[in-house]
């Protein structure tokens, strides 16, 4: 515990000046691995290897909802959620056929493959698919995709709303700076709010945990 507080205290060192120099997210996870134990650096990669759209099919996702680690568990569980609904509507959209695209099995995959409503029969099932079915229906491109990445760092944050220093508490940090490096190359200017709301939320967070 006590390492987790050492490291977990050292995160606002870490973020430098958004504006001069960008982010550096590589150099960031460096700082962080170097600190932590082999345990939370399989952590880690599994959630960095779990953020590469090349590595997100069935095998991947029966393995995360296994891991021991619940951030790991709960957030890839959340994010095939999203994903197969956003399968679904484009396959619905293109007069597809969504058994082709949607990943595992449940649910919301069993309404998302047969029911006919437009928002699948799923707004009364999850929180998350509803917020999703309105995040589809904005037409601007880049602000649909911006609003999908703040709806997974608000569901980020509810899974370590009780971790105060541990290691899901450092892989909601790597989360978060990961969609911020995405926003940096996406868009410089909506990079730099989230960015600020970034370093916000890192500050304010070690403030609160301190005090408890």
């Amino acid at each position: 515990m006590g390492n987790y507080h050492y490291i977990i205290s050292g995160l606002p060192d870490l973020l430098p000046d958004f504006e001069k120099s960008g982010f550096d997210l590589d150099a960031v996870t460096r700082s962080i691995t170097e600190m932590c134990s082999p345990k939370d650096i399989r952590c880690i990669e599994w959630l960095f290897f779990g953020l590469k759209e090349e590595n997100l099919n069935n095998h991947f996702y029966r393995a995360a909802a296994k891991s021991g680690n619940k951030f790991i568990r709960e957030y890839f569980n959340a994010d095939l959620t999203i994903r197969n609904i956003q399968s679904a509507f484009l396959a619905r959209k293109n007069s597809l056929d969504p058994d082709l695209y949607i990943v595992g099995k449940g649910e919301i995959q069993d309404n998302l493959l047969t029911n006919k409503s437009a928002d699948f029969g799923l707004s009364q099932l999850s929180a998350t698919a509803a917020s999703v079915i309105k995040i589809l229906e904005v037409e601007n491109i880049l602000e649909r995709e911006h609003q999908m990445d703040l709806l997974r760092w608000n569901i980020a944050n509810e899974i370590c709303i009780f971790n105060y220093f541990d290691i899901d508490k450092i892989l909601l940090f790597l989360l978060k700076a990961s969609i911020v490096k995405r926003w940096s190359k996406l868009d410089k200017k909506t990079g730099a709010e989230i960015f600020r709301k970034f370093v916000s939320e890192v500050k304010g967070s070690f403030k609160m945990e301190n005090n408890n």
